[in-house]
């Protein structure tokens, strides 16, 4: 119960660091100030629902490695991991194709244009997740599992485990949900999601069950999120067309807006470069240190994404009001929301590092149930990797809107191939804290990088705002 109460005790000071008293907010034009609660309050939302998890989380992880000790709850890391990545790297990101093609059509009620584009977004999910479970299951059944660093016997079940790939995409019904702006809806099929996962680890962990039960007990988790996220959509589509929902159209092969498929590809690689980023670490580490070193990295990682998620919650938020902000023409008004909130996010990081020193190192000694030496020091050094990458969460939606969207791809190839030179190199010397500094080198980086062009076009628009003055 000690533990459970630090993280309310951590959800309560999140909360405080993102309310926005009024005299902050009076300093900021009627429109801006409108748009930055609204955001603040999506976001609070999204947060709400995110902590119940978080909370959850240290709960069921705890359970499932005291079940299967530490060796094995690190081979079933890397194959949920292997899963995960297989399912990001081969997935397109149709939420952001339907608010960027879709958001103008659907706010005049041209739902027949609206249709189209959501067509096109479902069949791009339904395409990339056939991709997605194909490569999985190809990759086991070719690289084997001695290089992936898993013991021969987990093959079957690793197996079986791929095909859930096949439900891991819920764009379009994300976009559904972020275009209506529900976002309590989000809070409550995550809630439901928990729930399995939690009540499910429980019951392996009071019954002593094996791997392959809590590698199902995850892919029954991943289905009912694509069940209750999916079911949302429609219910949101029928609300707000009062229309049938368009069947017929997913199966026409028509692309509605020319450059639409250009676009969502070069989203979708953006976040292919990310996902390889947050999940290709646990893999290498697992083949190159083995189960053990990579389950004390992965939940090192989950605890510090754990602490600065909700700030990254920010970014579903942000990118719908950045759209709106886009078709209206108003740069004035997107640059105040940006400054605001990422003058938000710098008091925000600060409070991360905080609760980091004082309950990390309780918080990872009680999820694995196994002390490591030096974990301090690599859940410090993930924690600054995280707070780095929530520095780009304002940054990143605005160069998409900006169409710089090729500039941070190019980025983020030159960082990605950085970091793993860096990544083996450093595991050589360090071991698991050289990977974790590795991390920390490669966000820096990439912060710095994406935020240059940024300050020229504030720099820009101050400066025309001074010779109009």
């Amino acid at each position: 119960m000690g533990y459970q109460k630090t993280l309310f005790i951590k959800a309560r000071l999140t909360f405080d660091c993102l309310s926005v008293s009024d005299a902050c907010l009076d300093i900021m034009p009627q429109k801006s100030r409108s748009v930055f609660s609204r955001i603040i309050g999506n976001t609070g939302i999204l947060i709400t629902g995110r902590v119940l998890n978080a909370v959850c989380s240290f709960v069921y992880v705890a359970w499932t490695s005291q079940t299967l000790g530490l060796n094995l709850f690190g081979v079933m890391l890397l194959i949920t991991t292997f899963a995960t990545l297989i399912s990001d790297i081969t997935r397109f990101q149709s939420w952001q194709t339907l608010l960027h093609y879709g958001s103008k059509a659907f706010q005049e009620k041209d739902f027949n244009q609206f249709d189209d584009v959501l067509a096109f977004c479902i069949r791009a999910d339904f395409f990339s997740a056939a991709i997605g479970m194909l490569v999985g299951l190809g990759g086991i059944l070719i690289l084997g599992t001695s290089r992936l660093g898993w013991p021969a016997e987990v093959k079957p079940d690793a197996l079986l485990c791929m095909l859930i790939i096949l439900f891991m995409n819920i764009g379009w019904s994300t976009g559904m949900l972020r275009l209506c702006n529900r976002f309590k809806l989000v809070t409550i099929y995550e809630f439901i999601t928990t729930c399995v996962r939690t009540g499910g680890c429980g019951i392996g962990y009071w019954l002593h069950m094996p791997l392959g039960y809590f590698l199902f007990i995850w892919c029954l988790t991943q289905f009912t999120l694509f069940v209750t996220c999916s079911y949302a959509g429609i219910y949101l589509f029928h609300q707000y067309t009062e229309r049938a929902f368009p069947i017929r159209k997913i199966f026409q092969r028509k692309t509605p807006v020319e450059g639409m498929w250009k676009f969502t590809l070069s989203v979708s690689f953006n976040e292919i470069l990310d996902s390889i980023f947050q999940q290709g670490g646990t893999l290498a580490i697992g083949s190159s240190l083995g189960a053990g070193e990579a389950a004390v990295y992965r939940v090192a990682r989950q605890i510090s994404n754990g602490l600065s998620k909700p700030a990254q919650m920010m970014i579903p938020t942000l990118y719908p009001e950045f759209i709106r902000f886009r078709d209206k023409g108003d740069w004035h008004g997107m640059r105040l929301v940006t400054l605001k909130i990422f003058g938000l996010i710098l008091g925000f990081s600060l409070l991360v590092f905080f609760l980091t020193v004082l309950v990390g190192e309780r918080l990872f000694t009680y999820m694995l149930h196994y002390s490591w030496p030096g974990e301090k020091t690599i859940l410090v050094l993930l924690v600054c990797s995280a707070l780095f990458d929530i520095c780009l969460v304002p940054i990143e939606p605005l160069l998409t809107v900006m169409k710089r969207i090729s500039f941070v791809l190019k980025a983020r190839t030159a960082i990605i191939g950085c970091y793993f030179v860096f990544l083996y190199g450093m595991m050589r010397v360090a071991g698991i804290n050289g990977a974790a500094l590795s991390s920390v080198i490669s966000s820096f980086l990439m912060l710095i990088i994406c935020a240059i062009p940024v300050v020229k076009w504030f720099t820009r628009l101050s400066e025309n705002d001074e010779g109009q003055s």
